[in-house]
């Protein structure tokens, strides 16, 4: 479940950098790429949730920030929808999701990663 959580989040984040790249040239994204970085990061954070329930405690760290992660991509979707895009929003978001993203890739492709 670790590695499909992960590949999930790879799809979410590469959608996530052509999102990155319109909103950089102030441009409109295709229609069909927010509902789909969405949906990855939703069926992502599924099979997160199944690998922690599977005893991998290791993840909490991951979930605290899949959840803080989220509400700024909800914080962010209401503030454009309203006209305002909020620079710093934008920064939590994508720090957020780096660091997320780090940690998934070290806990799959190093399995005692974060063991003692």
């Amino acid at each position: 479940m670790l590695y499909a959580s992960t590949g999930c989040f790879t799809l979410t984040v590469m959608m996530g950098v052509w999102l990155a790249i319109f909103a950089a040239r102030y441009k409109r994204p295709f229609s069909f790429l927010t509902p789909l970085h969405v949906g990855s990061a939703v069926v992502g954070s599924v099979f997160l949730i199944i690998a922690l329930s599977n005893g991998d405690s290791r993840l909490m760290l991951n979930v605290a920030l899949a959840v803080a992660i989220a509400a700024f991509g909800v914080l962010m979707a209401f503030f454009r929808r309203r006209g305002a895009m909020i620079a710093p929003l934008y920064m939590c978001h994508i720090l957020l999701a780096v660091m997320f993203y780090f940690s998934m890739v070290c806990f799959t492709i190093f399995p005692n990663f974060g063991l003692d």
